[in-house]
């Protein structure tokens, strides 16, 4: 029979039942029974971790982690379907053309939490290795039973490689609108996985803000922390620049008629803009493995920004 190791993935042909050694990593598989597996918890200490993670933000107040006052930190054991799971199809620009279409594939796990209120942890890479057979005397946290159906797991995975793959073939073809037609699309349940997770709340000043902690390794998974004052500032300040120098330049341009310096004032609005909607920000979100909504690009300002408000300050 074909078996697939749920350690590493490989897959090997065994002769009986019982148990078998996977030839590529030594993972002891137990065939015909439970797929429910479990990784030990190795950090006891969350909240170290959590706080060298938001001091690498260059967005986030310097002061953080003396300022943080954690106001619940709980340690859960998030059970995950894993799937593995194979697509492949066409990706085109627009919904209707398929003019200059290319083709794009995936094949690898998605793991989707068998619980609601996790789904920041939807696709969150597990370790390769450290997984052992679930043993309930062994968990040291609050062990989440399974609530979402199988199936519905299984398009979760399914939406979120198809997501996946617009995206890839966004920067790939640098198409604005992406459209991906998969005409193979398939989950294989692998088992399920109860996986230990920091959940803390913490307070800084007036916000307060959520994150999670890989409690086998550290990682962060998602996580809100309060943007420095002084960036927000900063932007405010280029806003209110742009904008002065539009009404300058736009007084300077009445002799020319009413659309000159109405044209200036436009432009210099749509300029501002950004920095000033970026300055109305309050938090930003972060993990260790993916971009979350650009958020560093969408707050921090330029470097030619700031050089122009260097440039500025020293005239001044």
């Amino acid at each position: 029979m074909r078996v697939r190791c749920p350690n590493c993935g490989a897959t090997f042909e065994a002769e009986e039942e019982g148990v078998v050694e996977c030839p590529y990593c030594g993972f002891k598989i137990k065939l015909g029974e439970a797929r429910d597996f479990m990784y030990p918890l190795k950090v006891q200490k969350p909240r170290h971790f959590l706080m060298s993670f938001i001091r690498l933000q260059s967005i986030s107040p310097n002061d953080v982690d003396s300022k943080a006052q954690i106001l619940d930190q709980r340690l859960y054991y998030v059970p995950f379907y894993v799937f593995f799971v194979e697509a492949e199809g066409s990706a085109h620009h627009g919904y209707i053309s398929t003019d200059g279409a290319g083709r794009v594939e995936f094949m690898n796990y998605i793991v989707v939490p068998a619980v609601e209120g996790f789904e920041e942890l939807i696709n969150y890479p597990l370790p390769a290795k450290g997984r052992k057979y679930f043993e309930r005397g062994e968990v040291k946290g609050e062990l989440l039973e399974k609530k979402v159906h199988v199936e519905d797991a299984r398009k979760a995975a399914i939406t979120t490689v198809e997501e996946s793959l617009k995206k890839e073939a966004k920067r790939y073809y640098h198409w604005n609108g992406v459209n991906v037609s998969l005409s193979t699309k398939y989950a294989e349940l692998e088992g399920l996985v109860y996986y230990p997770i920091w959940k803390i709340t913490y307070k800084y000043g007036f916000f307060t803000c959520r994150a999670y902690v890989d409690g086998v390794d550290g990682r962060i998974p998602y996580a809100e922390f309060p943007i420095s004052s002084v960036k927000r500032f900063v932007n405010l300040t280029l806003s209110a620049v742009l904008l002065l120098v539009g009404a300058l330049v736009g007084k300077a341009l009445v002799g020319y008629g009413i659309t000159a310096p109405l044209g200036s004032l436009g432009t210099a609005l749509i300029g501002a803009y950004p920095s000033l909607k970026k300055s109305l920000r309050i938090k930003g979100r972060a993990s260790t493995h993916k971009i979350l909504d650009e958020v560093k690009e969408e707050i921090m300002p330029e470097e030619e920004a700031f050089r122009f408000i260097r440039q500025l300050f020293r005239k001044l």
